[in-house]
């Protein structure tokens, strides 16, 4: 019985260390070009971002976000594609990234790892 505890406790914390490896900087601002179906990337012109997320938009505004197949959009209220973000549509960006390369890199002042999207949440335009 008290081998079971030894081992839930230390898989508990070997979780939460592996979750703490990376971070999610979230992003807000609006699309800065119209992506297609076949693109790799979309640029974002950041107005809001979480601490991770400023130094990103620190160093130049647009960010250019990559994609990949697990990328997820919604768009009114359900599922959407890559195609149906249009530009200066606002957008909410979360994306992943290892903090450890973010912080090596910021340390040696070398260019950022690329920002990955993992969910993108489009909101259309700004009513008039």
């Amino acid at each position: 019985m008290r081998l079971k505890k030894l081992v839930t406790v230390a898989l508990a914390t070997a979780a939460l260390t592996a979750s703490g490896a990376t971070a999610d900087p979230g992003l807000a601002g609006t699309l800065a070009n119209d992506p297609a179906t076949g693109d790799t990337s979309f640029q974002l012109t950041v107005k809001h971002a979480n601490r991770l997320g400023r130094l990103y938009a620190k160093v130049g505004n647009p960010v250019t976000v990559a994609i990949d197949a697990k990328t997820r959009y919604r768009k009114d209220g359900g599922s959407s594609t890559l195609d149906a973000l249009a530009q200066n549509d606002r957008a909410l960006v979360l994306a992943k990234v290892c903090r450890a390369d973010v912080k090596a890199a910021a340390a040696a002042s070398s260019a950022l790892p690329v920002l990955t999207a993992r969910g993108v949440l489009d909101k259309g335009q700004k009513q008039a």
